[in-house]
């Protein structure tokens, strides 16, 4: 049913409580639903949760639904076959755009990468892990995260270490504690859950790598094409989150403690190593730096530059608009 506003009160307060009604009854009733993907509840997404919990989808007209896909292939698959309308990636779609896949990216959440290198009390450098056994997840960012590290630190990724295919972030805690392997990659909270079972935070990798777009928004050419105001209203949604997140330390702790049942303490730690990675505009350097990390991985060289699949019209747009208002 729509609901329609009658002018001609008598009464101006019934008259703005009836004005008001209208405007909110029919924006639910033409809200447009939109699909966003995410591989797991981390705080690298935090700013789609943010701007869930604060309305500002609603504002902008949008019901949006955030759906947790582990597998980058199934979500590229799933943007692709238009079931959902964007990602919140940007690295682990970046193999399928240098085969030639529609994927652009939008804007950016965190600007930097989460995670932290947990290790065994024994570790004290970096290159002590030589010899040693590491947890990753092969073909994700734990596994080009690390090998990117020991590049940085003069190893040699592919013959100092010996790695262990560790999907998920409790299996390599509990490989740490049964002595499986020495160190790991771990994004909040579960670092801090390792720190407090005895293990050592021996690297923070925003500290190391700190323009490396690491969480955004993506959708398809074709969906940017023939939907541009729909898109804007989306990156509008996530840029206000972004701003929001960096802005209201307080409000994004309290969306990681509702929406993962998180504790305070934990909620507090993870937002203090991401809260300078707040930052909604990426830059290529920064996308390249993704690339570069997919490329280590894969052991194979990007085959497109990051400006080939970057579209900032829109962010460039509302940040401006946002620093009028």
């Amino acid at each position: 049913m729509i609901k329609t506003c009658r002018k001609g009160s008598t009464l101006p307060t019934l008259a703005v409580t009836i004005a008001i009604a209208c405007i909110f009854g029919a924006a639910s009733v033409h809200a447009e639903p939109v699909r966003g993907a995410y591989p797991s509840a981390n705080v690298q997404f935090l700013p789609a949760f943010v701007a869930l919990d604060k309305g500002f989808y609603k504002r902008e007209g949008l019901e949006a639904e955030l759906i947790s896909v582990r597998s980058a292939v199934t979500a590229v698959q799933a943007l692709l076959g238009n079931q959902i309308d964007f990602i919140f990636s940007v690295g682990p779609q970046m193999p399928s755009i240098w085969e030639g896949a529609d994927i652009v990216l939008l804007a950016q959440m965190i600007g930097r990468p989460t995670f932290s290198l947990v290790v065994t009390p024994e570790i004290q450098k970096v290159t002590d892990l030589k010899g040693k056994k590491i947890g990753v997840s092969f073909g994700g960012s734990t596994f080009s995260g690390t090998k990117a590290l020991l590049e940085v630190y003069k190893m040699n990724p592919d013959k100092d270490v010996q790695y262990i295919s560790i999907p998920g972030s409790q299996p390599k805690i509990a490989a740490l504690q049964q002595g499986i392997i020495q160190a790991a990659l771990l994004a909040p909270p579960s670092d801090y859950v390792a720190v407090k079972a005895g293990f050592k935070r021996l690297v923070n990798l925003a500290d190391v790598f700190k323009d490396t777009s690491f969480s955004g928004l993506a959708a398809t050419g074709k969906t940017i094409r023939e939907r541009p105001q729909f898109v804007k209203r989306m990156v509008r949604a996530i840029v206000r989150g972004v701003i929001h997140s960096r802005d209201y330390s307080e409000d994004a702790i309290q969306t990681m403690m509702k929406d993962w049942h998180m504790g305070r303490d934990e909620a507090v730690d993870a937002y203090n190593l991401v809260k300078e990675a707040l930052i909604p505009l990426p830059t290529e350097k920064g996308v390249e730096l993704m690339a570069h990390w997919q490329s280590v991985a894969l052991n194979v060289p990007p085959k497109r530059p990051a400006r080939d699949y970057m579209d900032l019209r829109f962010v460039k747009e509302v940040m401006a608009e946002l620093e009028k208002k």
